[in-house]
């Protein structure tokens, strides 16, 4: 399932549920566990999608991933969840491109979360990674997007 060639940024997208948007019981609704992960994996090439990831945490519920159109990967998600479609549109943020893997830097560095610095995120991050990685879900870019997302953690927390 890897992706081949090279990939324009534009179509990479997040869509997600956070703490600033949304209460503890609507991103309840949203939560991805191990299995319900598993079961999105498998089910993405019937929804067009090969390459993307999941952050499912008690504060976010966020997929990330390459696709024309954002729908897909919204979906995709919901497939497996207790939370609709129209709910998650109607509170969810959409980023693309270099807004969404600026996001994903946020994320990482603990800049996007309840308490600031915050890096429990980045061995959630990881978990979501090798998951996504261990059923082809993810190619040369975005795992140099990931690596490069916790080399800078690192720095950050290190430095700062």
């Amino acid at each position: 399932m890897y992706v081949t060639g090279s990939k324009d940024i534009a179509s990479f997208y997040i869509a997600g549920l956070n703490y600033r948007k949304t209460d503890a019981a609507i991103r309840g609704r949203f939560a991805i566990s191990q299995e319900q992960y598993a079961a999105i994996l498998e089910r993405a090439p019937s929804f067009g999608l090969n390459e993307f990831f999941i952050l499912s945490t008690c504060n976010r519920t966020e997929i990330y991933g390459f696709t024309d159109n954002p729908d897909q990967l919204i979906k995709l998600l919901c497939s497996q969840t207790e939370g609709s479609v129209e709910t998650f549109k109607n509170l969810s943020y959409i980023k693309q491109g270099k807004e969404a893997i600026e996001h994903f830097f946020e994320v990482g560095a603990g800049l996007d979360s309840q308490i600031l610095g915050d890096y429990e995120i980045v061995g959630q991050i990881k978990k979501a990674a090798k998951l996504a990685k261990n059923y082809g879900c993810l190619n040369a870019f975005t795992e140099r997007l990931i690596n490069s997302m916790l080399q800078s953690s690192k720095a950050i927390k290190n430095q700062t």
